[in-house]
């Protein structure tokens, strides 16, 4: 039994000393998704750090697993359907066995956030939720948009601490859902180049061009990908394009590939368990979304030393993406990839012609990994452990964007929690 001391204060009861503390992932499902990979490389590299703790993913849907999991972490999954309602009461229903109520919950998405916070004073735990989009573009496109506006408003701020993925999520989160900026830390994806690069070593899944422009992410409006097809069919001498994901576009995006004369150079390939040997082999990755909250495939790709395309949408990919906006050739010399205005097909286009030349790409790719070094995983795993163990607020975390770039020169090295644990929790 792990010896587990608590923060005895006004409001936090001690967990009883028989019993371990226990935390709980919440998310919608482990489909294919960026937020899902998100939070599944988060518990490869979180699960040390709470190595005394019992700690459960919990998935409101019954979907396929597509990500790779921690092999010793039990995964619980539910009935939701997709809805916020039944998602309740099957989440409710959960954790009304007093041996299944978490002390702390962590959870990413939407939905799963909106659970967390509405059961956490029924249940007694602390709510932990990570907003991963810009939620203001996010709930735009929704048919239900003042609907989703209201119960956001009516929810996020009654957590105990909220985890934006990046300034402009943190801004959008305070200026628009009421959510104190006293509760939000900024905290990054965690990114592990030495396992991407391991990664990326594998056989591909399937048999590549020589030379192919890539596109990832879910085949959804936010993404864009019909902008993507409208640039690479304007191309002189573009090399095949492959699409990895899957996503309710799919059709219409097939039928305008087929339209604009380019099926037989596009590919669509679905989700790819591990995209990696794929990325690495990339000419370059081309991104049109209309909204990020963190560019997590974009970081990987440079990473990866991957030139990258990317449309200037909020937030993200010009905080990774130095230099200006641009429209045409000559792109910013010191640039790290090549940033274009949102819905500028003419400047996607360029960029793909611009990319034809073996010089420029090796120039792209070289400042693309040069910019990857500002990002890591070890100062993101010590802000998340705060949260969780130590109960961290903006007042012991600085509100701190955690990038490598942003320590100390000892930072990295000082990143792994120490084993003077203790855990704020309010259920008994």
């Amino acid at each position: 039994m792990g010896d587990v001391r608590m923060h005895e204060t006004a409001n936090v009861a001690p967990l009883p000393q028989e019993r371990r503390g226990r935390v709980c992932f919440l998310i919608n499902s482990m489909e294919g998704g960026g937020a899902e990979r998100a939070m599944a490389n988060l518990l490869h590299y979180l699960l040390p750090s709470l190595e005394d703790y019992d700690v459960e993913l919990l998935l409101l849907d019954d979907f396929p697993l597509a990500q790779t999991l921690p092999e010793q972490l039990p995964v619980t999954t539910l009935d939701g359907k997709y809805s916020l309602v039944r998602s309740f009461f099957e989440l409710r229903r959960h954790w009304n066995t007093p041996s299944n109520r978490p002390d702390v919950c962590v959870s990413f998405l939407a939905r799963s956030n909106v659970l967390n916070v509405w059961l956490a004073k029924t249940c007694g735990h602390r709510a932990i939720i990570s907003e991963r989009v810009h939620t203001s573009s996010h709930i735009a496109a929704s048919k239900i948009a003042p609907v989703l506006r209201w119960i956001t408003r009516a929810s996020y701020p009654k957590a105990e601490q909220v985890v934006a993925v990046s300034r402009g999520v943190q801004q959008d989160l305070t200026q628009n859902y009421a959510v104190p900026a006293s509760k939000i830390s900024v905290i990054g994806n965690a990114i592990d180049e030495a396992r991407l690069t391991q990664l990326s070593t594998e056989t591909p899944p399937f048999p590549l061009p020589d030379d192919f422009l890539l596109g990832m992410g879910r085949l959804v409006p936010n993404k864009n990908f019909s902008l993507v097809l409208e640039a690479y069919a304007a191309a002189t001498d573009a090399p095949p394009l492959v699409l990895l994901g899957q996503g309710p576009e799919e059709g219409a995006l097939r039928a305008q590939a087929a339209h604009l004369g380019i099926e037989d150079s596009v590919h669509f390939a679905g989700f790819i368990e591990n995209p990696y040997p794929i990325m690495a082999r990339a000419r370059a990755l081309v991104s049109a979304s209309r909204a990020e909250g963190f560019p997590n495939t974009i970081i990987e790709a440079i990473t990866l030393g991957c030139p990258v395309i990317a449309t200037d949408c909020p937030y993200g990919p010009a905080d990774v993406i130095t230099g200006p906006v641009s429209s045409a050739p000559p792109w910013p010399e010191n640039a790290n990839g090549i940033l274009i205005a949102m819905e500028d097909r003419n400047a996607m286009t360029a960029a793909i012609n611009t990319l034809d030349d073996a010089n420029m790409r090796d120039h792209y790719a070289k400042r693309a990994k040069e910019r990857s070094s500002a990002y890591g995983h070890e100062a993101v795993v010590k802000a998340y452990t705060d949260l969780i163990i130590r109960g961290g607020t903006r007042e012991t975390m600085s509100n701190t964007l955690f990038r490598a770039d942003a320590q100390s020169p000892n930072a990295l090295a000082d990143a792994a929690p120490d084993k003077t644990r203790t855990l704020k929790c309010t259920n008994t």
